[in-house]
């Protein structure tokens, strides 16, 4: 084997990162469906109320943050760990 490779696979933070990928991957699993839930959730709150529940649009705008977020990890299009390791996505405090 080439000798890139071998550094590569006893590389920790490579280990680390595949950890970390498989859990931010379950993750978003959990919260795509709660994006769904939330959908449903809006849909029957316009029939009754005739509008949306601006709690819920203000959650899940930053949910959706999130859930990119966490897609752009995964896919190595970014190196920053999403939340809980850096901020909420949409938090201004």
């Amino acid at each position: 084997m080439d000798e890139k490779v071998i550094d590569n696979l006893k590389s920790e933070s490579r280990w680390l990162r595949l950890l970390f990928m498989v859990l931010f991957y379950m993750v978003a699993h959990i919260a795509g469906l709660l994006i769904l839930l939330i959908a449903i959730v809006q849909v029957f709150h316009g029939f009754v109320k005739s509008e949306p529940n601006r709690r819920l649009l203000d959650f899940s705008a930053s949910l959706n943050q999130y859930f990119y977020q966490i897609i752009q990890f995964v896919t190595y299009n970014v190196d920053t760990k999403p939340y809980p390791f850096s901020e909420w996505p949409g938090d201004t405090e």
